[in-house]
């Protein structure tokens, strides 16, 4: 997918997202993706890197809330990376700061 790059290390699975906008018209088949590869990728830890996005929409932070959920009943941990100045104000005006594990950048 030209949307995300995949790292590995041991557990661990990195994604980080290649492109800057996270949207309605590409989260669909993003969050699709993303749970098949974070579940079938095994046991560690998922860091999902932001570095490269500078705007996200409503539908992004529903991805994000899913995959957490997601990830929790697996008993699995999602950290999100690399969080510019422009999402961590989208984030935090939705008051979801605290539920993500949030590093920003």
């Amino acid at each position: 997918m030209d949307y995300i790059k995949l790292e590995k290390s041991g557990d661990d699975l990195r994604l980080i997202f290649l492109k800057t906008e996270l949207v309605f018209s590409s989260t669909s088949f993003i969050l699709e993706f993303l749970e098949k590869t974070i579940y079938s990728a095994g046991g560690g830890k998922v860091v999902l890197d932001l570095s490269n996005v500078n705007h996200i929409d409503s539908s992004a932070v529903g991805m994000f809330i899913s995959l957490k959920n997601g990830m929790q009943k697996a008993g699995r941990d999602l950290y999100i990376d690399g969080v510019c100045e422009n999402v961590l104000r989208i984030l935090n005006f939705l008051d979801i700061t605290g539920f993500l594990n949030l590093n920003a950048a």
